[in-house]
C-alpha cells in the first residue's frame, strides 16, 4: 500500500516536478561526501565541498522514515519531529566508499508533507532534492521544502544493500582513524565484539574487540533505545546488553560524533535483528549504598540487583579499595531475591576515598562487572569524613569519570549565590540557571536546580545570598544535566544573610580549559566556578559554523583556544546567533577581561558570561572605525546564504537621511530596517532577522540622500 500511495502521488505531480527538478544538478553521494586522505589527515573532517548547494541525489533507502505512513506514523530514525533516513549509492564508483548519507526533512507539517518523503520505503532507489548541510560533524541532505519538491522513486530493489564487513580497528586503532570518514552514512557489520559501558538511561553501549579498540552504539533508532521520546513502545522490548555480553554481530549505519561524552564513530542499528547476542552474562544494576554521607569508622552496606536472563547467578562479589590501594573482596549474599548485599568495613581516617565495583558470574561461566573497567574507570565511590559534606566534596572526582560520588543522594550544602535568574532568566529553550559557591579554588561551585516543591523559593535567590539547602545530587550524561553536577529537588532552604560579597574570580588561561576533555579533572574542577580570562582575542566569532551557529565563539590569550557561550546570559553581546542584542562580537575583537561561570555541554567546557559586567574592555578595530569613508557604499551581506540572520554594512561619507528596506523577488516589501532616519557619517551595520520568511532570493535597497543601491541575498532554511 505504501508503494501504491507513493506512485499515485508521483503521477499526480509528475508534470510540474519534471520541469522544476531539472533546475538543480544531479550529483552522486560521492560528490557530496568525498574528502581526500591528505585533506582528512591535515584538516580532519571538513564540511562537504557542496555545503550549502541545492542538488538532486539518488540512493537506496536503508530504513523507512516512518513505521507505517497510514497506521503508525512514529519515526524510526529519531531526529526530533523531522523525517529521517539513510541512503546508500553503490553506483558511485569513482572513489572508495563515501557512498552513504542521511536525508532529513525538518518541516513535516502542512504543505511540506507534499514531498511525500514519509512514504518512501526500505530498498527503494529514490531521488531527493536537497540542500547539503552539516549537523555538527555529520553531512546531511536537508529536503527542499520551499518550494515543496516531491521525492521520486527510480526503482524498487529486492532488498537493501548488504552491509560492508569491517572491524572496530577500521575506526579506532589505538586512536580515532580520521580516514574512516569514508564510511559515514554507510551500512556496515562488525562481528565478534564484547559490550561494556551499558547506559540504562539511553540504551547505548560500547563495543570492544579485546585489543583495546572500541566504538559506541548510538540509539537513534526507535527499536534500540530506552528514551521515551522515541522508543517504539509496543514494537520493541529492547534492553541494552549487560556489560560483558558477546555479540556475534552488530550491523547499522555509521555516524560521526566528535562532541559529547562518547566522541568518535558510532554505529546505529536500525531494525530488529541488527544485533545478535551469542553469550550473555548476568545483568548488574541498581548499585546503592545505605548512607549518603559516610563518617569515620562507619561501615557501609552495598546492595545491587543481579539477574541472569538465560541461566542462574552462580556467585557475586563486591570489591573495594581505600585511597587507590589493592582491592579487597567481599562475597555478596542474597536472601532469595535478585538483590545481593555486602558490607564495607568502617575506615579509621578522615577524607579517605573508597571506590568499589560489583562482580557476578553465571552458571555458564560468563562474567560481568559494573563498572566494566574498575581499575581505570571507577564510577562508584564515597568520601569518609569527620565533618559535614561541602560543595567541594560533592564535586570532587579525581578519576575523570565526571560523576559525583554523591550522585543520587540527598545532602546539605552551604554557599554564596554567584548567579541568579536575573543573570540566566531562561529563554524557553534554556532553563533558569542558579549557581552557588563555597569560597574559592577547585571544585567550589555547583549549579542549583529549580525542580521540586520549593521551586519558587529557589528561583527567588539573588546574588550574594548565603544559603544552606538540602537537595538531591543529580549528575548524568543526558539532558538536562549535560554532565553538569547540580543539587536539585530542594527540600529545605535557609537564606542565612544577603548582599554578601561574591567569591573572587579564578584567573585561568584559555589553554587551561581548551577544547573537549569531558571529565578531565584539571578542567572539571572549575565546573560552576566563577572564572576570569585576561587579554583575550576572539579567534573565531562562530565556533561551530557556518552554517551552524550555536552562540559560541573561540577566544585565546596566547595559551590556546577555548569556548565562550553567548546565548544563556542576560547581556548585550552576540555573534549573530541572537542579533536582537546590540553588540556584535567579531573575529579579531579583543577583551581586557571575560568573566563568567564555567559550564559544560555538547563535548566542551565553556565560559558563560552572566551580564554586561562580565565583558570588560571590548575593543574592535579602532583605527578603521575612526576613518570616515570617501564615498557612499552598500556591501554584500554576510553571511550569505544565511539562516535566519545576516549583517548588512553600508558607508556614509556625510550625514544622510537613510532608508533601508528588504524586498522579495517579486518586488514586494517585506521589511523596513531603517525608515528615513538621519544617520551620521561613518561605517555602519544593520542586523536583519528573517524569521517568518520563506527560503528564497531577497533584495536589500539603500537610499541615502541621492544615493540609491540594491543587492541580492539568499535566505536558505
Amino acid at each position: 500500500m505504501r508503494k501504491m500511495m507513493l506512485l499515485f502521488c508521483f503521477l499526480f505531480f509528475s508534470f510540474g516536478l519534471k520541469s522544476f527538478a531539472q533546475t538543480y544538478p544531479l550529483v552522486t553521494v560521492e560528490d557530496i561526501q568525498f574528502q581526500s586522505d591528505s585533506s582528512l589527515l591535515a584538516n580532519g573532517d571538513q564540511p562537504s565541498p557542496l555545503n550549502g548547494d541545492t542538488v538532486r541525489v539518488r540512493g537506496t533507502v536503508l530504513v523507512a522514515p516512518l513505521v507505517d505512513p497510514q497506521n503508525d506514523r512514529r519515526v524510526i530514525i529519531w531526529s526530533g519531529a523531522a523525517w529521517n533516513t539513510y541512503i546508500q549509492d553503490d553506483n558511485g564508483v569513482v572513489y572508495e566508499m563515501f557512498d552513504g548519507i542521511t536525508m532529513r526533512q525538518g518541516d513535516t507539517t502542512g504543505a511540506a508533507q507534499g514531498t511525500f518523503f514519509d512514504l518512501v520505503d526500505t530498498a527503494q532507489v529514490v531521488e531527493f532534492t536537497i540542500v547539503v548541510d552539516e549537523f555538527i560533524e555529520t553531512t546531511q541532505g536537508a529536503l527542499l521544502v520551499d518550494p515543496v519538491t516531491p521525492v521520486q522513486i527510480i526503482s524498487n530493489e529486492p532488498k537493501r544493500p548488504d552491509p560492508i564487513e569491517l572491524e572496530i580497528s577500521d575506526f579506532y586503532d589505538s586512536q580515532q582513524n580520521v580516514l574512516a570518514e569514508k564510511y559515514e552514512g554507510m551500512y556496515v557489520i562488525i562481528r565478534n565484539v564484547v559490550t561494556s559501558d551499558r547506559n540504562v538511561a539511553t540504551g547505548t553501549f560500547r563495543i570492544n574487540d579485546g585489543n583495546g579498540n572500541f566504538m559506541y552504539m548510538y540509539d537513534q533508532s526507535g527499536y534500540f533505545t530506552l528514551r521515551t521520546s522515541h522508543r517504539l513502545t509496543g514494537l520493541t522490548d529492547y534492553q541494552p546488553p549487560p556489560d560483558g555480553t558477546v555479540l556475534s554481530y552488530i550491523r547499522g549505519v555509521i555516524q560521526t560524533r566528535w562532541g559529547g561524552s562518547a566522541p568518535g564513530y558510532h554505529i546505529i542499528p536500525m531494525y530488529p535483528g541488527d544485533i545478535d547476542i551469542s553469550a550473555q552474562p548476568p545483568t548488574i544494576s541498581m548499585i546503592r549504598r545505605n548512607l549518603a554521607e559516610v563518617m569515620t569508622n562507619q561501615s557501609v552496606d552495598i546492595s545491587a540487583s543481579i539477574v541472569d536472563t538465560d541461566g542462574t547467578v552462580d556467585s557475586a562479589r563486591l570489591y573495594y579499595r581505600i585511597d587507590g590501594s589493592t582491592f579487597n573482596m567481599i562475597n555478596l549474599t542474597s536472601s532469595g531475591s535478585d538483590i545481593y548485599s555486602g558490607t564495607i568495613p568502617g575506615v579509621n581516617s578522615d577524607s579517605a576515598l573508597v571506590d568499589f565495583y560489583v562482580w557476578a558470574k553465571d552458571d555458564s561461566g560468563n562474567v560481568s562487572t559494573v563498572p566494566p573497567s574498575p581499575d581505570t574507570n571507577p564510577q562508584y565511590f564515597y568520601l569518609v569524613l569527620n565533618r559535614n559534606v561541602s560543595i567541594q566534596d560533592v564535586q570532587y572526582n579525581p578519576f575523570g569519570t565526571d560523576i559525583s560520588g554523591y550522585n543520587g543522594y540527598y545532602v546539605t550544602l552551604n554557599g554564596i549565590v554567584t548567579a541568579d535568574t536575573s543573570d540566566f532568566p531562561g529563554t524557553g529553550v534554556t532553563a533558569y540557571q542558579i549557581y552557588m559557591q563555597n569560597g574559592t579554588g577547585p571544585w567550589s561551585g555547583i549549579r542549583v536546580g529549580t525542580r521540586g516543591s520549593l521551586s519558587n523559593d529557589v528561583s527567588a535567590l539573588a546574588q550574594g545570598d548565603n544559603v544552606t539547602l538540602t537537595g538531591y545530587v543529580w549528575d548524568g550524561p543526558i539532558s538536562p544535566t549535560f554532565n553538569v553536577t547540580r543539587i536539585d529537588s530542594v527540600t529545605s532552604l535557609t537564606v542565612n544573610s544577603q548582599n554578601n560579597p561574591l567569591p573572587d574570580f579564578e584567573v585561568l588561561g584559555t589553554g587551561d580549559i581548551g577544547l573537549a576533555g569531558n571529565g578531565d579533572p584539571m578542567k572539571e574542577q572549575w565546573e560552576s566556578v566563577l572564572v576570569k580570562y585576561l587579554d583575550v582575542t576572539v579567534t573565531d566569532e562562530n565556533a561551530d559554523g557556518p552554517p551552524n551557529n550555536f552562540g559560541e565563539m573561540l577566544v585565546d590569550d596566547n595559551s590556546g583556544d577555548t569556548r565562550v557561550e553567548l546565548e544563556d546570559g542576560f547581556h548585550s553581546y552576540h555573534n549573530l546567533s541572537d542579533p536582537t542584542r546590540p553588540n556584535y562580537i567579531r573575529t579579531g575583537n579583543t577583551f581586557e577581561e571575560l568573566n563568567g561561570v564555567m559550564y559544560y555541554s555538547f563535548g566542551n567546557y565553556k565560559l558563560v558570561p552572566r551580564n554586561d559586567n562580565d565583558f570588560v574592555g571590548w575593543v574592535t578595530d579602532v583605527n578603521e572605525a575612526d576613518q570616515l569613508p570617501d564615498e557612499f557604499g552598500l556591501f554584500q551581506n554576510h553571511p550569505n546564504p544565511f539562516n535566519p540572520s545576516t549583517i548588512i554594512n553600508y558607508n556614509l561619507p556625510v550625514q544622510a537621511n537613510v532608508t533601508l528596506k528588504i524586498f522579495n523577488i517579486l518586488g514586494q516589501e517585506v521589511k523596513t530596517l531603517i525608515d528615513n532616519e538621519i544617520v551620521s557619517a561613518g561605517k555602519h551595520e544593520v542586523s536583519f532577522n528573517a524569521n517568518g520568511l520563506p527560503t528564497g532570493i531577497y533584495i536589500y535597497n539603500l537610499q541615502a540622500n541621492d544615493f540609491v543601491q540594491s543587492k541580492k541575498m539568499i535566505l536558505l532554511k
